[in-house]
Formats: C-alpha cells, structure tokens, sequence
C-alpha cells in the first residue's frame, strides 16, 4: 500500500508539472504579443482612469489622491518586479495588473454595494466588480476576436492555425481580472492550473448569483495567484497615506488625525520601519515614502517565500500587513460613506434601474437584440444595426453620423441619456443575453433557497421576523417574500409537521416548487417574470459601467439630485465639521471588516 501511494504520489507530481509547463507555454504564446493585447485592453481601461480608489472620486481634496489608473501602474510594477524573480512572466502578470480593476462601478466598492442591495430586494444576485470586467469584455464586447484582429494588423504573417492557438489561450489574462479580488486576505495562493475555459465563464457567471461565491475561486496561473496578493501590497499602503491626507482619522472625541498614531506605528515599526522615518514623515506631513518602505517590504517577503506554484508570505508579515489593513478599516474606510451618500444614492440607482428596465421592455430590446444578432450571421452586419437602432430611437439619419459629425436635432420620446441607455443594451448579441438569463436564474434559486432556509428557522426556533431595513435601500419585496415564507411554514407547523427536523426532501421540493413556477410564469405576488428580471438586469448592468463623473451628472440630468444636494455630496471631508455624526457604515462593509479582522491570527 505504502508503495501504490508513493507511485500515486509521484505520478501526480509529474501531472501538475506537466499542466504548469503548459500553461507557461500558453503564457509564452501570449507574450509575443503582449503590446497588441494591452492596446485593446486600454481602449476599455479608460472609466477605471477616472475613478479614485478608497476616498470617493467626488469628494477628494487632493492633487495626490490615489486613483484607479496610480492604482493599477502600482500593482503592474509591483506584480512585473516579482515575477522577473520568480522567473514568471512579466509581461502578461503587468497585463493583467495594468487592467484589474476595469470592472470597477461608480464610487468605488460602494457602487456595486448599492446596486447589490437593490438587486437583492428582487432576488436577482449581486454585482462584483471583478466580475463586471471579465464580463463586460468577454461576452459584451467579445474582446478575444478584438485582440486577434489587432495582433494580425501587426503581424500580418500570422496564419489561421496560430491564430486560433492564440486565441484559445487569450481567457488567462481574463481569468486574472476576474479572479483578482483582494478584500479577504489569504495564508497563500496556488493556481488551479486544471481550470478551463469554460471553468472560467462559468465562474464569471456563478459570481453574478452566487454571494461570496467571487472569494472561493482559484485563479488559473500563478501570474493571476501573484497579482491577487501584489493588489493587496498596493492599496493597504495607499488607503493609509489617503486617509491622512484627506483628513479621514479621526480620533476619539472626532478630531482630525493627520499625523500617524501609537498604534500604526507598532505595526510600522514591527515591520521594520525605524521610528526615525515615521518622525520625519510626521513632522513633513507627507507619508508616500512610508507607503514606498510598505511595499518595498512586502515585495521583497514574498520573493523570498514563494515559488513558481505557490504565491505566500512569511506568516508574520502577512499578518502585520493584514493587521495594517484592519487599522485603515477601522481609522479611514469606515468614514467614506456619510448618510447623505446613503439616503441619495441607492435610491436615484433604483429609479434609474426600473426606468431603463421598463425601457428595456417596451422596447422589446431582447427580441431586436435577437434580431440584430441573425442578421449579423447573414452577413447583413452594420447598415442592417444602424436601421435598427435608428428605428428604435426615432432617430433621423442625419444623427446616424459619427461624433465627429455635426448632429441634427429631432424630436424623440427617449431623453439623450435614455438613448445612451439603448445604444449600450444593442451592442449586446444573444449570447450576452443568454449569459444574463442564466445569471437571473441562478440569482433566483440562490435567492429561493437563501429566504427558505431562513424563514424555516425562523418558524422552528419561534423567533419573531424584523423587517430587513437600511438606510436609502428598500427591501418591501424581500421582506415580503420572507413574511409569505415563514406564514407557510407556520401553516405547516400547525399541521403537525416538524420543521426542525425538516427534511432534505421535503426541503429540495420546496425549492422546486418555487423555482419551477416562476420559470413557467406562474407567478406568486412576489416574484416577477424572468423576462422582467432580465431587464432589471441590463439595466443594473448599464448603470455599473458609468464612471464617477458620469453618474453624478446622470443624476443632476434626471432631476434626482438638485444643485445645492450636489454640492453638498461632493463636499471634501476635511470640510465636514463632524465627520463622525454624518458617516454612515453600510451592513455589507460591516461584514467584510469583520471577516478581514477575523481571518488575521497573531502567529
């Protein structure tokens, strides 16, 4: 047996050395043409360039205020730094890097937090950034046919057979976005080096329905392993200096803290940064040189501990970096979001969402989105998409021209931003159609067995149900649904039946039941048809792709902020006489704080 075992083991060895070898030989195909596939990378990266990272876009007060665009270079050079010691390849980890968060939404993580709370009132899943990129790219603008028609204007000898090779390999660097994030911190990282490319789509499409399902997933190279920790090394250092400097430490009794306190300075100097530097840096105010020793620091520990299959830190300064990322939590994130932002925000989302979504509708946009896409495969293509599209915006021709063109105005029932809307939803062709379908239905039984299991507890343990409220968010749907849930449970309860001892049978039925009847359209008061989830959907998806500027001025331009409240949402913090009474810390940032400080352990 002892044998069997050392051969079994042995064999499997020679496996994954085997998978990892080809994987770095799909790696090394890619590298050729590597500026190719940035340039079209970078024509999608330019909303990430205009967002900021922890301090809100609209809100920042400083010239040097971290933004997406320092924010990805940073990782880039971190990740290239790295892997020329591993011997990894530097060119497509900078690749992913330079392009990680191009799925961000408006505001930072606080943008897909709203628009996941709203979609969570309806059942219809969440919103992760990582996830919004890879999607975007893949199945809405089919980047990989873009990449390799750039790659042959460059290399016209390329033929077919190559090619197609290269373009079988292009969902690595896709695999590194949607794999990336970096919110919960791990002891070390080992690519799943079995993953697919259907793997892959399938897990861009679970992060969609499935909560927390984006924190489960492996990346499929040790590039994309090392970019997940380099994002870490990047923004922990960078949320310290911005909190500083936009004035968001407060201390105890709610005054400015600009200077770094006792307890940074037991992790700095734990690090190995001398008391000396973080007293100049104190007295200078100016703290960039302490978050360049940050990451010099952590670079240099993971070159020293990892391999080409394993991406890790020493457990000590994995932890120290960890436990500076908890301080930050605590003295600077918890303070970005003030009650105005809460009570303003996901609601004005939400009117947008269900107008765009009753647009959506009328319009049948599902079925020209169809239509588009057979007449594309007849070869009909562009002059058949602009009669579309033209006819659906009541538009003349003389508007069909391009920007550059003088634009003639025409009566239309549709505002400017609605027909910004519809042009974005007909670029999509019946696969991404297909992929938000699947994505609302998986949303679904998620949604169905969540609100179940929970109203069965409820019931069995006797507890009394309190409606799910938060601030600016409206769970009249989801609350209802629970209440519905849990009166048929005690329905069942009175007829004898035990609901603690509830069993998987009677459980998976349930959820059936449920499921299956809202497919069919037949429909309980508080499920809507899967075609209306879908719109809700696209328009979620439309109001995730806007950038800061854009969504704010979607707001003023729709009447739902007026002058004087956007003034006032975009007020600088170090102007806000008590920042503490107006800060508002959202339940979802609750969790996750909560969970980062849980995961770190003293080693």
């Amino acid at each position: 047996m002892k044998i069997k075992n050392t051969i079994k083991e042995f064999q499997g060895k020679i496996i994954d050395k085997t998978k990892r070898f080809k994987r770095q030989i799909e790696l090394k195909r890619l590298e050729k043409y590597a500026n190719e596939i940035d340039m079209v990378l970078t024509l999608y990266n330019k909303k990430s360039c205009d967002e900021t990272m922890m301090i809100k876009g609209l809100r920042k007060s400083s010239g040097e205020t971290t933004v997406r665009k320092t924010h990805q270079e940073d990782v880039e050079k971190i990740t290239k730094e790295i892997a020329k010691k591993l011997g990894l390849n530097e060119q497509i980890v900078g690749i992913m890097a330079k392009h990680h968060d191009i799925g961000h939404t408006f505001l930072g993580h606080s943008g897909e937090w709203w628009i996941s709370n709203i979609q969570e009132d309806d059942g219809l899943g969440l919103v992760c950034h990582n996830a919004v990129g890879a999607r975007e790219l893949v199945f809405t603008e089919h980047i990989y046919d873009q990449m390799i028609e750039k790659i042959k204007v460059h290399n016209p000898e390329i033929g077919p057979k190559e090619s197609e090779k290269i373009k079988e390999s292009l969902w690595l660097i896709m695999d590194g976005i949607n794999t990336h994030n970096g919110e919960t911190a791990e002891k070390e990282y080992i690519p799943n080096i079995s993953k697919t490319e259907r793997e892959f789509e399938s897990e861009i499409l679970k992060c969609y329905g499935v909560k927390r399902y984006d924190r489960t997933i492996k990346p499929a190279t040790a590039e994309a392993c090392l970019m997940r920790l380099a994002d870490q090394i990047s923004y922990i250092p960078l949320d310290m200096v911005d909190g500083l400097r936009e004035g968001l430490v407060r201390d105890k009794d709610g005054n400015i803290v600009d200077t770094l306190d006792e307890d940074y300075i037991r992790v700095l100097t734990a690090l190995g940064i001398a008391k000396t530097e973080i007293d100049i840096a104190n007295k200078e105010k100016s703290y960039s040189k302490i978050a360049e020793r940050l990451k010099e620091i952590f670079v240099n520990d993971v070159i020293a501990n990892s391999t080409k299959g394993k991406i890790t830190m020493s457990p000590r300064v994995m932890t120290l970096m960890n436990e500076l990322r908890n301080l930050n939590n605590q003295k600077a994130v918890d303070n970005v979001i003030l009650k105005e932002d809460q009570e303003t925000y996901p609601s004005a989302i939400r009117i947008l969402r269900d107008k765009y979504a009753k647009i959506f509708l009328e319009e049948n946009l599902d079925e020209k989105i169809k239509q588009r896409s057979e007449e594309d495969s007849q070869h009909q293509g562009k002059r058949e998409c602009n009669k579309l599209l033209e006819a659906t915006l009541k538009l003349s021709q003389e508007e069909m021209k391009t920007e550059d063109e003088e634009k003639v105005e025409t009566p239309s029932e549709y505002s400017e931003n609605d027909e910004k809307f519809i042009r974005y939803v007909l670029k999509s062709d019946t696969r991404d159609l297909q992929f938000t379908s699947r994505a609302a239905q998986i949303a679904l039984r998620e949604s169905i067995v969540e609100e179940l299991d929970f109203a069965r507890e409820h019931v069995s343990k006797q507890r009394i149900y309190q409606d799910k409220e938060e601030l600016g968010l409206d769970y009249r749907n989801k609350n209802a649904r629970m209440k519905s849930y849990i009166s048929y449970y005690m329905g069942q309860q009175n007829k004898g039946k035990m609901i603690g001892g509830y069993s998987e049978e009677n459980r998976r039925n349930d959820i059936e039941k449920i499921y299956k009847n809202v497919l069919s359209g037949k429909l309980s008061k508080y499920h809507e048809d899967m075609r209306t989830r879908v719109a809700k959907l696209m328009a979620g998806k439309y109001i995730a792709s806007l950038n800061d500027s854009e969504f704010l001025q979607l707001l003023k331009e729709e009447g739902l902020v007026s002058q004087e409240q956007a003034e006032s949402l975009t007020r600088k913090y170090r102007d806000i006489e008590d920042l503490q009474d107006e800060v508002y810390i959202q339940s979802n940032w609750k969790n996750i704080a909560k969970a980062q400080q849980d995961h770190t352990q003293i080693q």
